[in-house]
């Protein structure tokens, strides 16, 4: 069940697993919270939302406005 907008479930450096449609494509990914918009984002203001740097592609890359239904939890690796 996802936290009501105001109040996120994860906190800032909470290392999570999540998943991101990128180029129509999920993946799959483990990541750390750099972010955290407790209110959403511009694009929608259902639930809170999270920048989550990780690694992808052998890059750290900024995974933005990922919404907190696709976040699976907090990642034990």
């Amino acid at each position: 069940m996802n936290s009501k907008v105001g109040e996120p479930k994860y906190s800032y450096d909470d290392r999570v697993a999540f998943s991101f449609d990128f180029k129509n494509e999920i993946i799959e990914l483990t990541g750390v919270i750099r972010v955290v918009d407790p209110n959403g984002t511009i694009e929608q203001q259902e639930e809170p939302s999270y920048d989550i740097s990780a690694f992808y592609q052998g890059e750290i890359c900024l995974f933005k406005h990922v919404r907190e239904s696709a976040v699976h939890g907090i990642s034990v690796e």
